[in-house]
C-alpha cells in the first residue's frame, strides 16, 4: 500500500485533484456542497448511479478533458477495471476484469461490447477516433447480455456524446504541445426554433509521434485525424422526441510502428522459421531436412532472431524497448475512414416510454507495413477491411412504480465484413524467411455476414420499500455466414504445401442460439447504504477465422475455421453507500466470472508445420474485487480514489511452449503436452494485471470576480502483465504508473468565457507498453505508449 499513502500525500500537498465533481465555474462555489448525482442508463432507462444495484463506473466529459484524454487505448488511466490493448485500429481490444483481450479477426467481436450513443460497435477498431464533445463514459463491469445483449461477456463500455440543447452554445478550441502537437475542436450548438436545435463538433489532430525510425530519422506512430459530428433534436411535443446523428471520422497516420521488445532463442535445427503468421502475429515453423547448422551458424540454435537478421545485413536493432527506436525501410502507414447515422425516437405514451434506434455505420481500414521489421527488403503488405453494420432497437418501458416496473423489448443486428489480404515478397524475402520465395506477391480474402435477432425483457418488483428483486431474460438467434478463399504463391515452395496452396472454404454457415439472464436481489440498509447480490449470465457469438493467408483450413479442413461461441457465469456482491450528506462516495464489488470456450490466438502443429491458430483456447476464472471511494474536502477540493484487485486464470487450456522452453514442433491440433505445446491451467490471462489504481483531484477557487482558477492532478497505476497465453517471459510487460496535471484560469464575462490551461500527459515520462505480441522467430514487439506531452490550450465560449 505503499502507493496508495504516497500518492494520497502527494494529491494533498498539490492541492490539486479531479474526481466525479466536474468543472463547473458557471455555478457560483456556495453552491457547491455535495458530490455531482451523476445519471446512468446501466438498466436501459435514467437513474441515479448510486441507485443502481450493479458495478459501473462513470467518467464525465469534464474529466477527459481535464486529464487530457482523448483516445479510447487511455480510457484504462481513468477505469482500473478496464484494459485497452493497442497496436493499431484494427489490431485494438478492450478488456474488462481480465476478459477480452481477443486477437484481430474479422471473423469475431469482442467479449467487451462497445456502445456509442446507444448503439453497438461490431469491432474496437470503430471506437479508435478522438473523444469528442462527450457527455461521458459508462463502463458496465460483468456479463451485461440482458438489456445490452450483443457479445458482453465481459462488460460494456457505454460512450454517450453531448446532444443538442435548446439554448445557443459555442465553442474553439487550439492546443498545441510536444512533437509538434496540435488538436483544434469547434463546437456551435444552436436552436432553430422551440422545437428544434442542431449541434456540430467537429476536431482535427496532429502528433509528429515518438517512435524513432533510425533508417531515416523520420517519426513514425505519426497521428492525423480529423472528424465531425452532425446532430439534429426535434421535440415537436412534450411526448415525443427525435435525435438524429451523422458522423465522419478519418485517419492517415503511421500509427502501429511496433517497437523490438524482446528476443527469444533462434529455432533449433530441427525446425526452421517459415515466416511471419500476418494475422496472428505467432511464428510458423517447418521441418528443416535439408541442412544440418553448426552452432555460430545463421539460423543455428546458438544465435537468436536478432543475430539472424544482423547476420544477413540488417542493421542492429538491439535497442532498449524503452528507447522507442525501430530500423525499417518500408512504408508504415495506416488510413482508416467511418461514416454513420443513426436515429433514436422516443415517444411519451401516459408515462410509458416506447423508443426506437435505428443506425447504420460503415468503416475502411487499408494499412501498408513492413511486416520483417528490418532495412531488408523482405516482405511488406497488410490486410484492407470493409465493414458495414446496420442495427435496430426497439424498447419499451413501464414508468416507475411501487410494485414492479419493467423493460422489454427486440433487436436486430446485421454485419457484413470482408477483408483482402496481399504480402509483397523483396529480394531478401528467403534469406531472411528461408521459405518465402523472392520477389513474389501472395494474397488471400474472405468475408463474414451476421443476422442477430434478439427478444429481452428486465422486471423489478419492489417487494418491500428496502428490497428490490430484479431478473431479466434474452433469447438470442444468430446466423452466420463466411467464405475464405487463399490464392497460391507462384510458385509455391514445397515446406509451404498445402498451407499456402490454393484453397477455397466455399460458403460455410452457423446458427446459434443462446439464452442470456440475470437475478439481483438488492436491500436498502438505511437510506444511504445499498447492497445487492447478482447472478448473471451472457454468451458472446461464435464465428469463423476467415484470414485468407495461412488459412489452417487448408490442411486441416472447413471445420478447423468454426469457432465456438464463449460463454460467461458471473457472480457478484457490492454496497453502494454515501455519507457526510453526499459529501462522500464509498462502493466496492466482490466478483467470480467463469469463462468457458474463450476465445484466444493460440498455436498448433498442422501436418509438422507449427501455426498461429485462432481457436477456443479452454476456460478460464477471473475473481477480485473493486472499490470506488469519492470525498468533496471542502468547496474547493475534491479527492478520488479508485482500484482493483483481479486475479484472472485460465482453467484449461492449450498454447504454444514459451520461448524459453520451446523444443520444437509436433504432435497434433492442441495435443496438449505433446511437443511443442502445454498445458496453460493456472496462467495469468494476457493483458490481465493484478493490481490497478486511479486517484484524482480536482482544486477550484475564485481568485477574483469572473475569474477562477483550477488544477487537476491525475494518478493511475497497474502492475505486470503477459502479452502471451503461454505467459512467455519475454512478453511479460513491466508494470508502470502514469501521472497527468493540468492548471488553468477561466474569465468570464456574461456569456462569453476565456479558458487558458496547461497542461501534461505522462508528466514523469514513464515509457510504456500498450501490448506486446510475437511478431515471428520469438521475437516479440511493443506497442509503446505515449511519452510526456506538455503543452497549452485556449479555448472561447461565447
Amino acid at each position: 500500500m505503499k502507493y496508495t499513502s504516497s500518492l494520497l500525500a502527494l494529491l494533498a500537498a498539490c492541492g490539486t485533484s479531479q474526481a466525479d465533481t466536474a468543472i463547473q465555474p458557471e455555478h457560483d462555489e456556495q453552491e457547491i456542497h455535495e458530490l455531482e448525482v451523476t445519471s446512468v442508463t446501466a438498466r436501459r432507462r435514467l437513474e441515479k448511479e448510486q441507485d443502481v444495484p450493479a458495478a459501473v463506473s462513470v467518467v464525465k466529459g469534464e474529466q477527459l478533458e481535464a486529464s487530457r484524454i482523448y483516445q479510447l487505448q487511455d480510457l484504462p488511466q481513468l477505469m482500473p477495471s478496464l484494459t485497452a490493448q493497442f497496436l493499431q485500429p484494427r489490431q485494438s481490444s478492450i478488456a474488462i476484469r481480465g476478459i477480452g483481450n481477443n486477437p484481430a479477426n474479422e471473423g469475431l467481436e469482442g467479449s467487451a461490447g462497445i456502445y456509442l450513443d446507444n448503439v453497438f460497435l461490431g469491432r474496437p477498431g470503430l471506437a479508435v477516433f478522438d473523444l469528442l464533445d462527450i457527455e461521458q463514459v459508462d463502463l458496465l463491469r460483468g456479463p451485461q447480455g440482458t438489456l445490452f445483449g450483443k457479445n458482453t461477456t465481459a462488460g460494456v463500455l457505454n460512450i454517450t456524446t453531448r446532444k443538442p440543447v435548446f439554448r445557443p452554445e459555442y465553442s474553439v478550441e487550439a492546443s498545441y504541445g510536444s512533437r509538434d502537437y496540435e488538436q483544434y475542436k469547434v463546437m456551435l450548438n444552436q436552436p432553430v426554433n422551440e422545437m428544434a436545435a442542431f449541434r456540430i463538433s467537429a476536431y482535427k489532430t496532429h502528433d509528429d509521434g515518438w517512435v524513432k525510425n533510425t533508417y531515416d530519422g523520420k517519426n513514425l506512430n505519426e497521428i492525423n485525424r480529423t472528424g465531425v459530428r452532425g446532430q439534429l433534436l426535434l421535440k415537436p411535443s412534450a411526448s415525443f422526441n427525435l435525435r438524429l446523428i451523422a458522423e465522419h471520422n478519418e485517419e492517415d497516420s503511421s500509427v502501429g510502428a511496433l517497437v523490438p521488445y524482446s528476443y527469444g532463442p533462434w529455432t533449433p535445427n530441427s525446425f526452421i522459421f517459415a515466416g511471419i503468421h500476418p494475422i496472428t502475429g505467432q511464428p510458423v515453423f517447418a521441418p528443416d531436412n535439408s541442412r544440418n547448422l553448426p552452432a555460430g551458424t545463421p539460423g543455428s540454435n546458438a544465435t537468436d532472431g536478432l543475430s539472424h537478421a544482423n547476420n544477413l545485413g540488417a542493421s542492429n536493432r538491439n535497442y532498449d524497448p524503452k528507447d522507442y527506436k525501430v530500423t525499417v525501410d518500408g512504408k508504415q502507414r495506416t488510413r482508416a475512414k467511418q461514416d454513420a447515422l443513426s436515429a433514436e425516437a422516443n415517444w411519451d405514451l401516459n408515462g410509458y416510454i416506447l423508443t426506437s434506434i435505428t443506425a447504420w455505420r460503415q468503416w475502411e481500414f487499408q494499412p501498408d507495413n513492413d511486416l520483417d521489421r528490418t532495412d531488408l527488403y523482405a516482405v511488406n503488405g497488410g490486410v484492407d477491411v470493409r465493414h458495414k453494420q446496420y442495427s435496430q432497437e426497439i424498447r419499451f418501458a413501464s414508468p416507475l412504480s411501487d410494485v414492479f416496473d419493467y423493460v422489454a423489448g427486440a433487436y436486430y443486428y446485421y454485419q457484413d465484413v470482408s477483408n483482402h489480404e496481399q504480402y509483397v515478397t523483396g529480394p531478401d524475402a528467403f534469406a531472411l524467411t528461408t521459405i518465402y520465395p523472392d520477389n513474389s506477391a501472395f494474397s488471400g480474402s474472405g468475408y463474414a455476414k451476421t443476422h442477430s435477432y434478439a427478444l429481452f425483457g428486465q422486471v423489478t418488483w419492489h417487494l418491500t420499500e428496502k428490497f428490490d428483486l430484479t431478473a431479466g431474460l434474452r433469447a438470442t438467434l444468430e446466423k452466420k455466414e463466411a467464405r475464405v478463399v487463399q490464392n497460391q504463391i507462384t510458385p509455391l515452395p514445397p515446406l509451404l504445401h498445402p498451407l499456402l496452396d490454393h484453397y477455397d472454404t466455399g460458403v460455410q454457415r452457423q446458427k446459434d442460439e443462446s439464452l442470456s439472464s440475470l437475478l439481483t436481489a438488492s436491500y436498502w440498509l438505511n437510506d444511504h447504504v445499498l447492497g445487492y447480490a447478482t447472478y448473471s449470465a451472457s454468451e458472446k457469438s461464435g464465428g469463423f477465422n476467415i484470414n485468407g493467408v495461412a488459412s489452417p483450413g487448408a490442411v486441416l479442413g472447413a471445420a478447423a475455421l468454426n469457432i465456438d461461441p464463449e460463454k460467461a457465469r458471473n457472480l457478484e456482491l457490492g454496497i453502494k453507500s454515501s455519507w457526510l450528506d453526499q459529501r462522500v462516495i464509498a462502493n466496492a464489488s466482490l466478483f467470480l466470472t467463469k469463462v468457458s470456450d474463450y476465445q484466444a490466438s493460440t498455436g498448433a502443429s498442422i501436418n509438422g508445420t507449427y501455426t498461429g491458430l485462432l481457436t477456443n483456447a479452454g476456460d478460464l476464472t477471473s475473481k477480485g474485487v473493486e472499490f470506488d471511494l469519492r470525498a468533496l474536502v471542502n468547496k474547493h477540493l475534491s479527492l478520488g480514489l479508485n482500484g482493483a484487485y483481479t486475479d484472472a486464470t485460465f482453467d484449461r487450456g492449450t498454447a504454444p511452449t514459451p520461448a524459453e522452453e520451446f523444443d520444437g514442433p509436433g504432435g497434433t491440433v492442441n495435443s496438449g503436452y505433446g511437443k511443442g505445446t502445454r498445458s496453460i491451467a493456472g496462467n495469468q490471462v494476457n493483458g490481465a494485471s493484478r493490481w490497478t489504481l486511479s486517484s484524482n483531484a480536482n482544486l477550484r477557487w475564485n481568485v477574483a470576480d469572473n475569474l477562477e482558477h483550477y488544477g487537476t492532478v491525475q494518478y493511475s497505476w497497474r502492475s505486470e502483465s503477459y502479452g502471451d497465453v503461454n505467459n512467455s517471459e519475454y512478453s511479460k510487460i513491466a508494470g508502470y504508473g502514469i501521472l497527468n496535471f493540468s492548471t488553468g484560469l477561466r474569465v468570464t464575462n456574461g456569456k462569453h468565457r476565456w479558458d487558458l490551461s496547461l497542461w501534461a500527459r505522462n508528466l514523469l515520462d514513464k515509457r510504456y507498453f500498450l501490448g506486446v505480441t510475437n511478431a515471428g522467430s520469438n521475437l516479440y514487439v511493443g506497442s509503446a505508449g505515449q511519452p510526456r506531452t506538455i503543452g497549452a490550450s485556449l479555448r472561447y465560449d461565447f
